[in-house]
């Protein structure tokens, strides 16, 4: 199932009906999916988009979709708090730093490896 697919089914749970989803399930990295989903929505003349993923993510997502011509407004989810909220335990190694520091490098990797295309 792609994350496509697996988001209509949550927002199905939510009451969203079918008919209002638009879904691009053919993309298996950010750039394809920019390029994929503009493709799309300016079929059906749609110019302004909210862009809602990770703030993470965000960084590396964000021009992706404006260089398909997009006019995009971004919504960015699960943004960390400050590690000062942690106190001194937040300088202690653990799971969470390690999927922490995961994710980052990922997204730098995402950003050198597939640089901007249009």
């Amino acid at each position: 199932m792609s994350e496509a697919q697996a988001m209509g089914v949550f927002l199905a749970d939510l009451g969203v009906p079918e008919s209002a989803l638009l879904m691009e399930t053919e993309s298996r990295t950010t750039a394809e999916n920019a390029a994929f989903s503009g493709r799309l929505l300016q079929q059906r003349g749609v110019r302004r988009v909210l862009l809602v993923t990770s703030a993470l993510h965000m960084g590396r997502a964000l021009p992706h979709f404006q260089g398909q011509g997009l006019e995009v407004v971004a919504v960015a989810i699960d943004q960390t708090g400050p590690m000062s909220q942690r106190g001194l335990l937040g300088w202690l190694p653990d799971a969470e730093a390690l999927q922490g520091s995961g994710r980052a490098i990922k997204e730098y990797v995402g950003r050198w490896a597939l640089p901007l295309t249009k």
